[in-house]
């Protein structure tokens, strides 16, 4: 994968899973380079800056999009030089 921003959409996804796929993802993303995650998981908002953090990336914009009851969690991740 190459580009400033890429989109993993986890809406579908449960919980541990859209961690594993985001990891994956960011793994294959040149440092620098935005992944957008969308998800309903109602602890993303405390699981994937924490995961972020530790992996060496940055979250730079938590919001949600949508309408009840199809509301989701936006986040954008900034790959780290690491991680």
């Amino acid at each position: 994968m190459t580009g400033e921003r890429v989109l993993l959409d986890n809406r579908r996804t449960p919980c541990a899973v859209g961690l594993i796929r985001a990891d994956e993802t960011i793994g294959d993303l040149a440092p620098g380079t935005v992944l957008e995650i969308w998800s309903k998981d109602r602890f993303a908002p405390m699981e994937i800056p924490l995961w972020a953090e530790r992996d060496g990336h940055r979250v730079h914009l938590r919001g949600r999009a949508g309408w009840w009851p199809l509301r989701y969690f936006v986040f954008e991740v900034t790959r780290g030089a690491r991680g």
